[in-house]
């Protein structure tokens, strides 16, 4: 399965029960049975990296379980996520990604 920028975790098989919904084309957000969702990101640094060398190709995951959610609809997360990885930086606000 190509889980390439085109593709992104809202079009995978078994996230469809999970409510992906998209915040940008680089940033989705879901709820695996989790009390707070899970986000998806396209990572820069990892774009080029041959998928085979990848879990999940560009494509990471990270889990909101030290953030606040002070509301599921729309969703508001407290503080800032942060991807080391590549740098990515914003907050989620009145259901909306917000660069930081």
């Amino acid at each position: 399965m190509s889980h390439d920028r085109g593709r992104p975790p809202s079009g995978w098989p078994g996230l469809e029960t999970t409510g992906m919904t998209r915040l940008t084309d680089e940033v989705y957000y879901g709820w695996a049975g989790e009390a707070n969702p899970m986000l998806w990101h396209w990572c820069a640094a990892l774009a080029n990296v041959p998928e085979e060398h990848t879990v999940t190709g560009p494509w990471v995951a990270a889990g909101t379980g030290a953030h606040t959610l002070v509301s599921r609809e729309p969703l508001h997360l407290e503080p800032s996520l942060l991807w080391n990885c590549c740098g990515l930086h914003g907050f989620v606000r009145d259901g909306a990604w917000i660069p930081a």
